[in-house]
């Protein structure tokens, strides 16, 4: 009886060929997918190169904005830095104008002071009282008197005279009057020659319950003259 024999057959099991036909399929299907996705966009009227050109552009023109806009940042900072000037400049000159104003001011005072002294307006041409100040000084309670006396200007000869004044008012609630002996600190008593105008001072210090209201001002003269006597208010000059 033949012997019946059998045939082992092996067949080699390689699994890298499966993934490598496994991601060429996928690979595929994605290639097949972006194509059909750019065929779409293609025949929608979309186009990489006219969209990058667009994209060129608009980046392009962005540039150019920016740019106008740092140049129209500039203009104005150059527009405030002028305006700036502009307002420092007119209050320069407003300064300027209003210096000039008091300075016109005090000349206009000078030049009637002057034409008082060359030409009286009441046509008395002896010595009087031109003007009279009471400004604060220091101390408490101290003050600057200052007494400015003229005559007309075409008296050639010296005057020589003396001044006094008095404050009058109210200390401890009764009437009093203060001569210039008591409550003077930088003088006594005035005593001056000129031939047309001088300025006197004579610092005082009040007491402090002595309420001021008025001065009374006496210029005698050393020739004979009568004495000049003029009142005047109580008046604090800060200027």
């Amino acid at each position: 009886m033949p012997t019946e024999t059998r045939r082992l057959v092996v067949t080699p099991h390689a699994p890298g060929r499966g993934l490598v036909l496994w991601a060429a399929l996928v690979l595929g299907g994605l290639l097949a997918l972006w194509g059909a996705f750019e065929a779409g966009r293609y025949l929608s009227g979309y186009s990489i190169a006219s969209a990058a050109g667009e994209r060129l552009e608009k980046n392009g023109e962005i540039a150019a904005l920016q740019k106008r806009l740092q140049e129209t940042d500039a203009k104005l900072a150059t527009l405030e830095v002028a305006r700036r000037v502009d307002r420092e400049a007119q209050a320069q000159v407003e300064k300027s104008l209003s210096e000039l104003q008091g300075r016109l001011g005090e000349a206009n005072q000078e030049l009637a002071f002057y034409r008082s002294v060359l030409n009286p307006s009441d046509g008395i041409l002896g010595m009087r009282v031109q003007r009279l100040r009471v400004q604060p000084a220091i101390k408490p309670r101290h003050f600057r008197v200052r007494l400015v006396l003229v005559q007309a200007a075409h008296q050639d000869a010296v005057s020589q005279a003396s001044a006094d004044f008095s404050i009058e008012g109210t200390r401890a609630g009764h009437a009093a009057t203060l001569p210039l002996a008591e409550i003077g600190v930088s003088a006594r008593v005035l005593n001056f020659s000129f031939r047309y105008f001088q300025e006197l001072e004579a610092e005082i210090e009040l007491p402090a319950d002595f309420q001021p209201r008025n001065i009374e001002v006496e210029v005698r003269p050393s020739k004979g003259a009568s004495p000049i006597r003029q009142a005047y208010p109580w008046k604090i000059d800060t200027t």
